[in-house]
């Protein structure tokens, strides 16, 4: 049985999202890792949006309602990423989801990054 504190997040591989990019479904990345995982690395999924997991509430202005969303992060078990996007769905986002193997997963499978602003 299901309380209202959880959510049961749907997981993505990288060759699912891979393949919705390419028929032209526009994905929007949530970029969920955490300080030091963020700030020791350069890259970044293509236009994701930074969501530190506690934080979830105060960047929900910057995330569109209606559109696919993935998040993704670099933790055991994607726990950041789970984290944002229980939130999300319990704010009532409908299509969202988390990047199962996180950024290393999307690495492996081609997907594209970007440098991250400084």
């Amino acid at each position: 049985m299901q309380t209202s504190q959880t959510v049961e997040v749907s997981r993505v591989t990288a060759d699912e999202v891979l393949a919705r990019i390419q028929r032209g479904e526009p994905i929007l990345f949530i970029d969920a890792r955490n300080a030091d995982a963020w700030s020791e690395s350069d890259v970044k999924l293509p236009g994701a949006v930074r969501v530190d997991s506690n934080h979830v509430k105060e960047h929900r202005a910057e995330i569109p309602k209606g559109r696919s969303i993935v998040a993704y992060c670099t933790c055991p078990h994607e726990e950041s990423a789970a984290k944002v996007a229980q939130e999300l769905m319990q704010a009532g986002y409908e299509d969202v989801h988390v990047l199962h193997g996180g950024l290393e997963a999307w690495k492996k499978a081609g997907g594209t990054l970007e440098h991250k602003p400084a």
